[in-house]
């Protein structure tokens, strides 16, 4: 992640511990997205002879995929409902 906008030199990091709004969005969605996707996979039938193992591996490598897929634009979420709530001025870009 770049420090700065090249654009406009506003700064992406506050502070420590910045970003766990974002980590918590991330989490969020993932654990929605996960739910609606195994409720709709009980309805179907021919899940059924697929081995518990194979069920296991899978919801868990989609898990990981949809964290991984959903952590830049949870942070940017994070960081422009901050912006919206609290403006802040961009600091003097470095020539």
């Amino acid at each position: 992640m770049l420090p700065r906008c090249p654009h406009c030199g506003l700064g992406y990091f506050r502070e420590s511990g910045y970003f766990l709004g974002g980590m918590i969005i991330t989490y969020i969605l993932t654990a929605f997205i996960l739910l609606a996707a195994y409720l709709i996979s009980l309805l179907l039938p021919g899940l059924a002879i697929v081995s518990e193992n194979l069920k296991f591996a899978f919801w868990t490598c989609l898990a990981i995929a949809l964290t991984l897929g959903l952590v830049r634009p949870a942070y940017s979420l994070w960081l422009s409902l901050d912006f919206w709530i609290d403006p802040w001025q961009p600091d003097e870009p470095k020539s």
